[in-house]
């Protein structure tokens, strides 16, 4: 709306400084709004009499009225802002799933401060396994290439760097993982289910912690009350497994009052190489990292010491953790083969306890059974 007059400095004033204060403001549609209000205004002053002006009381009253219709049109913008503000919130109020068992997609790696965290994949059948990782423009910056997998859960090791070696920089990172079984590439949906045990925050955004990964809650597929299940859903199933000796590649490591549950860290190297040995918690947060040299090393299954302490040299609190084991050729794999015999309540999720290592084993990880 413009708004002019003519022979007089005053109302031209008005309408200059009326003028360029709605210069950047969406315009809206308005029975009777502050352009109406002052169109009539600048109108009445341009066509009173000379001889019978208006009285300034009244003109002060109009100016009066016009501020206040201006202060009643910016609580309404301020009331809608607000109201856009907690629906906002009110779809992202994600601590209500706190307690709940949840199953949703996984396809992003957080980097904070040059440690990634989050993703991994499930494999049906052995295949050959190519990753991809984007940046949030879509752009690949990174593909990894795993080789031959076996049938299972895998972690997906990444070490924040892009195709060059650079270090990129800290954000969310959308993977696709790509899976040939003998008939060419296909990509491979990974999803997560359990309790989600606590909420993290990555670039302002809320992410649910399920198994120490990061869930997007706009990627949930199914959510059911853990009082519902109380454990029991699986119960049958993790009792059907005592006795019987199990394969998996992802071991889980307890720390129970200060003290690491357990034996050795075990993995296995082709050839004698340097290792790089880190332990994460079940944020997927890096608390320890333990470096080998190849001269220690042997062809064949290794094993390591873990004292229960963090790099800040202090001992890391009670809870689940994982490793993984790095190489100069690439990931070392982790394997374990052994009988089970326990089931161990965590967060009422059920894990089974290996007898030799004591190690604690997921269900959905396992990869073989003899």
């Amino acid at each position: 709306m413009s708004v002019t007059s003519t022979g007089n400095s005053s109302l031209d004033n008005i309408s200059s400084s009326y003028q360029s204060n709605e210069q950047g403001k969406t315009q809206k549609e308005e029975a009777l709004g502050r352009d109406s209000f002052l169109t009539m205004l600048v109108a009445q002053l341009q066509h009173q009499d000379p001889l019978n002006p208006m009285d300034g009381s009244d003109f002060s009253a109009q100016l009066a009225q016009f501020s206040q219709l201006e202060q009643l049109i910016n609580l309404n913008d301020s009331m809608d802002s607000l109201g856009k503000s907690l629906s906002q919130n009110s779809e992202g109020d994600v601590v209500g799933y706190i307690g709940k068992q949840v199953t949703g997609d996984v396809d992003i790696m957080n980097v904070d401060k040059g440690t990634v965290s989050g993703g991994f994949y499930n494999l049906a059948q052995p295949a050959d396994i190519m990753i991809t990782v984007a940046d949030a423009d879509g752009k690949t910056i990174k593909i990894l290439y795993e080789g031959q997998q076996n049938a299972g859960s895998h972690i997906i090791s990444w070490d924040g760097t892009d195709n060059s070696g650079n270090a990129v920089a800290d954000g969310s990172y959308k993977y696709t993982v790509m899976a040939n079984a003998g008939y060419g590439y296909t990509q491979v949906p990974s999803s997560v289910t359990g309790k989600v045990e606590g909420v993290a925050y990555n670039d302002g955004k809320p992410y649910l912690v399920v198994q120490g990964v990061l869930l997007d809650p706009k990627s949930l597929t199914a959510v059911v009350d853990a009082e519902d299940n109380n454990g029991s859903g699986s119960g049958d199933s993790a009792l059907s497994y005592l006795g019987k000796t199990i394969s998996s590649d992802s071991p889980i490591v307890l720390v129970e009052d200060g003290i690491v549950s357990g034996k050795e860290l075990t993995f296995s190297l082709d050839s004698q190489q340097d290792v790089a040995l880190k332990i994460y918690d079940a944020f997927g947060e890096l608390v320890r990292t333990i470096t080998l040299s190849a001269d220690d090393m042997t062809g064949g299954e290794n094993k390591v010491q873990w004292d229960g302490l963090a790099d800040t040299g202090y001992k890391v609190s009670d809870g689940l953790y994982y490793y993984t084991v790095k190489t100069d050729s690439g990931v070392a794999k982790t394997p374990l083969s052994e009988e089970v015999s326990g089931i161990k309540y965590m967060n009422s999720t059920q894990y089974l306890v290996l007898n030799d290592t004591g190690r604690l084993v997921a269900i959905s990880s396992i990869k073989g059974i003899n």
